[in-house]
């Protein structure tokens, strides 16, 4: 798989990570002391999970051993994309 091929790949998941990751430290930084500490656990996770995300879309454009495209790679990302989305809603409700 050639280079730019790669970078077309993880450019867009990369994007796609990263917002999420932006939304939840500044709405961690923003509403910290007023939140319960469920609610906080809850925040890291998501800021965990997202950087994850975000690392596992890097490494498709920064691997030069990919031969294939990484079909584990991006539904890895989107797994966790939509369980963001989940534990999102899950917070929302404690």
């Amino acid at each position: 798989m050639r280079t730019l091929t790669r970078w077309r790949l993880a450019i867009p998941l990369t994007f796609l990570s990263v917002m999420p990751l932006i939304a939840t430290v500044f709405g961690a930084v923003a509403f910290w002391n007023d939140w319960s500490t469920p609610r906080k656990a809850i925040t890291v996770f998501l800021g965990i999970m997202f950087a994850m995300c975000v690392g596992i879309s890097l490494s498709i454009g920064f691997d030069r051993r990919i031969q294939n495209p990484p079909w584990l790679r991006i539904g890895t990302v989107l797994v966790f994309i939509l369980l963001g989305c989940g534990v999102t809603w899950v917070r929302g409700k404690v």
